[in-house]
């Protein structure tokens, strides 16, 4: 049975495969409004690895299930090949209220306006089945396994959800799949209490690339394993999106790992962004102070490296003064972008001169 064709809606192949636009993700806490993600805005380009970092709670793995949906945005836009697949209505509804409550009734008209074709536009964007296109593996294996289903039943899953119903078809495609990540045919008849962490999560791998999509997002994916574990998932990733073209957002807090995997890596700070740049630029020439405070607490094997090594610790109210001037997102070099003031921007142009 033929696997539903989903064209691409860009205007040219040169167009970003994710685009992110504003995005917030707002969570109310004991009647407090948490901002875990606050203005978050990149591109992604077809076939590049796109690695988020930061310490944990900076906001990476949220922004990640909000692209894929798992949590509708707070406010932004999401557009993913083309096809509009997120917009923010709590934002938007906020936004049309208090131009209203300013006696701006035509600017309220306006957003209203602007909502109502955004949300049909998202609907009707949905309905081509374009999420199918778009894949996440999980950090934990064990808790993002059905522990009642076998390895065959969890593979095939998604193609059931799709709608295939061709036994002989699932079962050459969950075969094709355990092959493609290092698993035997074999396995598909065991459960997932059989397997040992890493093989889990080539589980969750081939469950997530069984549906053949163009974006994988991949949060912490190595980060529950043994090291020589996390290597050799690795590897298989970028073998993958090699053979398969896969476009990949890597979210990882092991800044050692998103270097040798990512094309360009973001640094997100309290789910802001504060730096994005190449990944040998990045390493090159940090420029924010919180980017060189993570590549500081990187440990290498050097007894001498070690013994001499000085942490930075990061303190936004010591390294910055936004009292007056306030920070925006900013090109400093070409392709490296940082969240700074007019002072720091001349300070960071400065020191890329050096």
């Amino acid at each position: 049975m033929a696997e539903k064709n989903i064209p691409s809606k860009r205007k040219s192949p040169d167009e970003p495969l994710l685009r992110v636009k504003d995005m917030k993700q707002y969570f109310k806490l004991s009647g407090e409004e948490l901002k875990a993600v606050d203005n978050v805005s990149f591109d992604v380009k077809q076939g590049e690895v796109l690695g988020i970092v930061g310490e944990s709670g900076c906001g990476k793995t949220t922004t990640g299930r909000t692209i894929i949906k798992l949590y509708e945005p707070t406010g932004g836009d999401v557009w993913f090949d083309g096809y509009h697949i997120g917009t923010g209505v709590s934002w938007a509804k906020k936004q049309i209220k208090e131009a209203a409550a300013a006696g701006n009734s035509q600017l309220a008209s306006e957003l209203k306006k602007q909502l109502a074709a955004d949300k049909a536009e998202v609907k009707r964007d949905l309905k081509s089945g374009i999420m199918d296109k778009m894949q996440m593996i999980f950090q934990d294996p064990v808790a993002s396994l059905d522990p009642r289903m076998t390895v065959r039943e969890i593979i095939a899953e998604g193609l059931r959800i799709r709608g295939i119903t061709d036994k002989e078809y699932i079962d050459k495609k969950v075969t094709e799949m355990l092959t493609l990540v290092g698993l035997v045919p074999e396995h598909a008849e065991r459960y997932p209490h059989e397997f040992s962490g890493g093989q889990r999560q080539r589980i969750g791998i081939a469950r997530a690339i069984v549906l053949e999509p163009s974006l994988i997002i991949a949060d912490e994916p190595v980060s529950a394993l043994d090291v020589s574990i996390q290597a050799q998932v690795i590897n298989l990733l970028n073998d993958l999106r090699n053979t398969m073209g896969l476009t990949i957002i890597f979210i990882a807090h092991d800044l050692s790992v998103v270097k040798y995997f990512s094309n360009r890596i973001l640094v997100m700070y309290f789910g802001k962004m504060v730096e994005l740049a190449d990944a040998s630029e990045l390493f090159k020439h940090p420029l924010h102070p919180y980017t060189k405070s993570l590549l500081s607490a990187i440990p290498l094997p050097d007894p001498h490296y070690e013994k001499q090594r000085k942490r930075i610790t990061y303190v936004p109210a010591v390294d910055h003064d936004y009292s007056v001037d306030k920070p925006s997102w900013r090109e400093v070099a070409p392709g490296h972008f940082v969240n700074c003031n007019d002072a720091e921007f001349t300070a960071y142009q400065e020191e890329l001169t050096k």
